[in-house]
């Protein structure tokens, strides 16, 4: 059965399961399932204005835009944000997309967290000089805002109430 995403404005360009292999291949890892059907049937892009805002603790954010496998602008390209974080980010983690304050959004693709989605306020999930004994998870900068991403995606409400 097909999952129903929201709207979007914009959409990253056709993909195809052999990319999303190649991809996999290169990251390490599996993605989870949702996200994954998510990239064959939308690939990132931009939410509709009445799919944009999400949680985050008592504070709500912009979704901006989701990465998209294969873009042909590096600013949204999948591949080349995961690169040039890679640095600085978990290595369980994926940056899917961002907000507009230029906080990320994550989706953990290995470990007990795996499939969840969580949100990096910070540029640095770990700055230096940090507490080495504190994992990204449990920072102050950090917050889980949903348990898969087909839940981050259906969550997502309108920019203007209504």
């Amino acid at each position: 059965m097909a999952i129903e995403w929201p709207p979007m404005n914009e959409r990253g360009p056709s993909v195809t399961e052999t990319s999303i292999a190649a991809f996999e291949a290169r990251l390490g890892a599996t993605l989870p399932a949702d996200y994954r059907a998510f990239l064959l049937d939308v690939n990132g892009g931009q939410t509709a204005a009445n799919h944009s805002l999400f949680s985050i603790r008592k504070d709500r954010t912009i979704l901006n835009s989701l990465n998209s496998i294969d873009h042909p602008d590096e600013q949204f390209d999948l591949a080349t944000r995961w690169q040039r974080a890679r640095w600085k980010l978990p290595k369980d983690v994926l940056p899917v997309g961002y907000d507009d304050g230029g906080g990320t959004v994550v989706v953990v693709v290995s470990g007990p967290r795996c499939g969840q989605v969580w949100f990096l306020d910070g540029v640095d999930p770990r700055p230096e000089g940090s507490n080495p004994r504190v994992d990204w998870f449990d920072r102050r900068d950090v917050s889980k805002v949903a348990d898969s991403f087909r839940d981050f995606m259906t969550n997502l409400t309108p920019l203007d109430p209504p």
